[in-house]
């Protein structure tokens, strides 16, 4: 009762956990060596994996749109010539033959061919090739946006930024502590 409060609360602060302390080590793997690195290192570091990250998701997400614009392209060919690709199924018994009459005559791959041979006959109506002229030309924007990305640092750099943005939108909240530089040791009085 009788004593300061200021005292009082600098022994609260010594010998409890009201106010901590703690050191820092960045220590981190950096060529599979371990090293410790300054903050802005530490930030180099990270900018440069998310930039590997970033584009290998890009290429991966490049390459199944071309594997399905190919697909789709060999669709709206069948499509075109559906009397004729219905005619060679008929007649044949054999898919490696129809994949050799296909790439023949409208110079089809195995994998569009083998895409026609699994579709089902009522998939190649007149409403599906809207849909696949369609799809076509959603491929060909993505597979453009997806070259720009791979091309051009200053888009990487953006869509990097975006990203780390929406996780901060996301998860982020305002800091439930207080920093502040060491003042040194606690005099008691």
């Amino acid at each position: 009762r009788d004593y300061n409060a200021n005292i009082v609360l600098n022994n609260l602060y010594k010998y409890t956990q009201l106010e901590t302390t703690f050191g820092i080590i960045n220590l981190a793997l950096v060529d599979g060596i371990p090293r410790i690195l300054t903050l802005k290192e530490l930030i180099k570091y990270y900018i440069d994996h998310q930039k590997e990250v970033v584009t290998r998701r890009t290429q991966f997400d490049l390459d199944k749109a071309k594997a399905r614009k190919h697909i789709v392209e060999g669709l709206i060919i069948a499509i075109d010539n559906i009397d004729e690709i219905i005619k060679i199924i008929r007649s044949s018994y054999d898919d490696n033959e129809i994949k050799g009459i296909f790439l023949e005559k409208f110079g089809l791959t195995d994998l569009q061919s083998q895409a026609i041979l699994d579709m089902r006959l009522k998939r190649l109506s007149g409403l599906e090739i809207e849909k696949l002229n369609a799809e076509n030309k959603e491929l060909e924007e993505t597979i453009t946006y997806l070259l720009s990305i791979l091309n051009s640092d200053e888009k990487l750099i953006d869509l990097i930024e975006t990203e780390l943005n929406e996780i901060k939108e996301k998860y982020g909240d305002e800091r439930r502590t207080k920093l502040a530089p060491d003042e040194g040791e606690i005099d008691i009085e």
